[in-house]
């Protein structure tokens, strides 16, 4: 019975399109997180990753292709993130990956490294590459704050990526004159 509800809660928990944590399940491992990076005094980061494009990838080829593109997005992540790292879809093309006991640097390393691997593992299409290019930004969590005060400085450093040209990792800023503006 207690490996019943294990696999029933993993699959209220995980998106069926990628194989990723969905909303409610990421929810859970932010606080999961937050709680131990609270515990331990470590550093936390979190980024937000966007498909560039989308809409026109599913617009030429097809929603069935879309999720496609999606599910070898999340397989890339899934592949290059380390061990403790969580992934999970936020919504649409969207993705945030939790770094535990990570600092700013770091984490957009290992989100470089997964724009790497996309270079190298393309995601074909009848037979033909497409090519699949991502925005992101990355901010690493300040003093107590809480998940709802660092999604935003991690979409709003996305958004700086997507307006710079895309295809690019912006790191947040972490001034705290800034997060009064934001």
């Amino acid at each position: 019975l207690t490996s019943v509800l294990e696999y029933i809660n993993d699959v209220a928990n995980e998106d069926y399109l990628t194989g990723t944590l969905n909303r409610r399940g990421m929810d859970e491992a932010l606080e999961r997180e937050f709680s131990r990076a609270d515990r331990h005094n470590t550093a936390l980061c979190i980024s937000m990753m966007d498909i560039d494009h989308f809409k026109k990838l599913n617009d030429a080829l097809g929603h069935s292709t879309g999720d496609e593109a999606l599910a070898h997005f999340a397989n890339i992540i899934k592949e290059v993130k380390r061990t403790p790292d969580v992934v999970a879809r936020y919504g649409g093309e969207e993705f945030i990956l939790i770094l535990p006991n990570t600092e700013q640097d770091d984490a957009v390393k290992v989100i470089e490294r997964v724009q790497r691997q996309l270079t190298k593992k393309f995601f074909m299409h009848s037979e033909e590459r497409v090519v699949i290019t991502f925005s992101a930004g990355v901010a690493e969590r300040i003093g107590e704050e809480t998940p709802e005060e660092i999604i935003p400085r991690a979409d709003a450093a996305l958004y700086e990526a997507k307006n710079a040209g895309r295809n690019r990792v912006i790191a947040a800023s972490s001034a705290k004159s800034d997060l009064i503006k934001a």
